[in-house]
């Protein structure tokens, strides 16, 4: 196939080493990108105001059951 180094007495495949770097750079990578918050929801972007609290104390409610349902 390819060439070999020698590494700490053991012989390496040059792919390996590649495989290995290419999987150290994707790390690197996901590291290095900002954390977000999964837990926000949307805005909602209600007409008025009655309609966005009717939507917040919608989606509270359907909350409530989910939690009820969950134990």
């Amino acid at each position: 196939m390819g060439g070999f180094y020698t590494i700490a007495g053991r012989k390496v495949a040059t792919h390996h080493m590649v495989l290995g770097m290419l999987g150290l750079y994707g790390l690197g990578i996901k590291a290095s990108l900002p954390k977000t918050d999964k837990t926000q929801n949307p805005p909602i972007n209600a007409a008025n105001e009655d309609e966005g609290k009717f939507v917040q104390e919608f989606l509270k409610s359907l909350e409530a059951e989910e939690k009820k349902t969950a134990h």
